[in-house]
C-alpha cells in the first residue's frame, strides 16, 4: 500500500479530497438507510390507524429523504470522480514526464500501458475502493449503533453478517483473484499488439510478421482466458453476499418475532435495517479486487518514476539555431550549421540519415551523442506522424495554438491548400484525411502556433511536385502566414542524394 499512497500524493490527492468523498458518499447511503427505518416505522404506525397529524412529519420525511437520496448520489458521483479524473490528469503527466527523461526509455506499447491503464488502475482506486470502503465503514456503524438501541442482540447478529460480507468475502475474492494474472495477460497483449501494428512494415520485410501475428493471437486468448477467470470470484462474491444479506436478515426477523414487546413500531424498524445496511457492503469485493491489481500498477509505475532521471537539456532564450561537430543518436551525419535570427534552412537527404533526429535533438526532445549544439527555448517540433484526433479540424489546430482565431485559422489553412472547414470532423482521425491533405493540416496546426523557430519533419512529402514546391517556396522564402510571418525555420525533405543544407 505505500506505493498506492506514494503514487496517489504524487497526483495531487490530499487526505481532506478523500474525507470529502467519503462523506458524500456516506451521506447518501445513510439517506438511504433513514428512508428506509423511517419507511418501517410510518408503515407499522399507519398500521395502528392514529390520527393523520400523528403520521405527517414521517410522510414529509420519507418524501425529502427520498428527493435528497438522489440528489446526495448526484453529489457524492460529482465529488469523487472529479477527484480522481484530476488526479489522472496529473499522474499521467507526472509519468510521461519520468519516462521523458528517464535513463532506460521503455518501448511504446509498454509506455502505452503504463501511462493509460496502470495509471487508470491507480487513480479509480478513489472511486472503486477508497471511497465504497469508507462508506462501508461508516454506514455499518451507524447501522450497528441504532440496532444495538432496539436489541443488543441483532445488533451482534448484524456486526457478524457486516465481519462475513465486508472482510470474510473480500478477502476470498482477492485469493481467488490473485492467481489469475489477468492484469499481466492484458498488458501483454496490449503491447504486443501495439508492436504488431507499429512495426508492421520492418516484421513483413524481416519475415517476423507471422510469427508476431501468432504471438499476438495466443496473447489475445491468454488475456480472454485470464478476464473469464478474473469475473469468477467476483460472481460468486455476490451470490455469497447475497445468502449472508438474506441469512442475516433473518436472523434478525427470528430475534425481533421472539422478543417481540407487542409495539409494531418498534418491530418494523428493526427488521428494516438489516435490508438497507447492507447495500454499502455490496461493492466491497469488487473493491478488494480493484485494491489488488491497483497495488501491481503502482508497484510498476513507481518503478519508473522513481528511476533515476537524465538532466534537462539547457534551453537557451535565443532564436539562432547553432550546431558544430553535432553526432545525433541516431543516423550518422555529422551536422554543422549556423541559422541567424529569422533565416530559414531546407536540409535534404535519405531515409537513414538522422535528419529527424537532428530536429528533434535542436527542440531539446533528445540529448546530442557529441558535438555542440543551440537548443532554443521557443523551438517546436513538428513531427511528420504527429497525431490527429477524432475531432474538428478547429480544435486539432488549437493542440498548438489554443488562442488562435477562426481567421487565422482560416487564412493558414487557406495559404498551405487545406480543401475542409474548420468545422469538418474528423471521426477516424487521420483516417479521415488522405495522407497530403494530413501532411497540410499539420503544417497549419505548426504555422498556428507562436514558436519562435519551427521544426518542420517532412511537410511536403505525399503531395504533387508542384504543390510541394509551391509549400516550400512559402516556407524558405514569402512572408508566414499566422501569427509570426517571420520566423527561424528548419525543414527536412527527403531525397536519395546525399545530405544537403541550403539557408535562405
Amino acid at each position: 500500500m505505500r506505493d498506492l499512497r506514494y503514487l496517489l500524493q504524487l497526483a495531487g490527492v490530499r487526505t481532506r479530497d478523500i474525507v470529502w468523498a467519503v462523506t458524500a458518499g456516506s451521506i447518501t447511503l445513510l439517506s438511504a438507510l433513514t428512508l428506509t427505518i423511517l419507511s418501517g416505522w410510518l408503515i407499522t404506525r399507519a398500521w395502528q390507524m392514529p390520527p393523520v397529524l400523528d403520521l405527517s412529519v414521517a410522510i414529509t420525511g420519507v418524501r425529502a429523504l427520498g428527493i435528497s437520496r438522489a440528489v446526495f448520489r448526484y453529489l457524492d458521483r460529482l465529488i469523487s470522480h472529479k477527484l480522481a479524473f484530476t488526479a489522472l490528469t496529473t499522474l499521467r503527466a507526472r509519468v510521461y514526464d519520468a519516462m521523458a527523461f528517464s535513463s532506460s526509455p521503455v518501448s511504446r506499447g509498454e509506455g502505452h500501458v503504463r501511462l493509460v491503464s496502470d495509471t487508470e488502475r491507480v487513480t479509480d482506486l478513489i472511486v472503486r475502493t477508497v471511497v465504497p470502503a469508507g462508506v462501508a465503514v461508516v454506514l455499518s456503524i451507524a447501522a450497528l449503533v441504532f440496532a444495538a438501541l432496539l436489541h443488543p442482540l441483532a445488533a451482534v447478529v448484524l456486526a457478524g453478517g457486516f465481519l462475513l460480507t465486508g472482510i470474510v468475502i473480500p478477502r476470498l475474492s482477492v485469493r481467488a483473484n490473485r492467481d489469475t494474472g489477468h492484469v499481466e495477460a492484458t498488458d501483454e497483449f496490449q503491447t504486443r499488439l501495439d508492436a504488431v501494428l507499429e512495426h508492421r512494415a520492418e516484421f513483413q520485410s524481416a519475415g517476423l510478421h507471422d510469427d508476431h501475428i501468432r504471438r499476438t493471437i495466443d496473447a489475445s486468448a491468454r488475456s480472454t482466458r485470464a478476464s473469464i477467470l478474473a469475473q469468477r470470484p467476483e460472481a460468486l462474491a455476490e451470490g455469497i453476499q447475497a445468502w449472508a444479506t438474506g441469512l442475516t436478515a433473518l436472523f434478525v426477523t427470528w430475534i425481533a418475532v421472539t422478543n417481540y414487546t407487542g409495539n409494531p413500531v418498534w418491530l418494523g424498524m428493526l427488521i428494516m435495517i438489516p435490508l438497507a445496511a447492507f447495500e454499502a457492503h455490496g461493492p466491497l469485493s469488487t473493491a478488494a479486487i480493484h485494491a489488488e491489481d491497483a497495488k501491481l500498477a503502482a508497484r510498476r509505475l513507481r518503478e519508473i518514476v522513481d528511476k533515476p532521471k537524465e538532466a534537462a537539456p539547457h534551453r537557451e532564450q535565443t532564436t539562432r539555431v547553432r550546431a558544430n561537430n553535432l553526432h545525433t543518436i541516431y543516423g550518422d551525419t555529422v551536422w554543422d550549421f549556423d541559422l541567424a535570427p529569422g533565416e530559414r534552412m531546407v536540409v535534404r537527404g535519405p531515409s537513414g540519415c538522422g535528419k529527424s533526429t537532428m530536429l528533434a535533438t535542436v527542440a531539446g526532445l533528445l540529448p546530442p551523442a557529441a558535438g555542440e549544439v543551440t537548443m532554443p527555448e521557443g523551438a517546436r517540433y513538428f513531427a511528420e506522424d504527429a497525431w490527429l484526433f477524432s475531432t474538428t479540424v478547429r480544435e486539432n489546430i488549437r493542440v498548438a495554438s489554443p488562442c488562435a482565431t477562426d481567421e487565422m485559422m482560416h487564412q493558414v489553412l487557406q495559404a498551405v491548400g487545406f480543401d475542409f472547414d474548420l468545422d469538418f470532423l474528423l471521426a477516424d482521425g487521420a483516417d479521415s484525411l488522405s495522407s497530403g491533405q494530413r501532411r497540410r493540416l499539420l503544417l497549419a496546426r505548426a504555422l498556428c502556433s507562436d514558436a519562435d523557430v519551427l521544426l518542420l519533419d517532412e511537410p511536403t512529402e505525399h503531395l504533387s511536385p508542384d504543390a510541394a514546391d509551391e509549400i516550400l517556396n512559402m516556407l524558405l522564402h514569402a512572408p508566414l502566414p499566422g501569427p509570426k510571418p517571420e520566423r527561424t525555420i528548419i525543414v527536412v525533405s527527403h531525397t536519395d542524394g546525399p545530405v544537403g543544407y541550403e539557408v535562405q
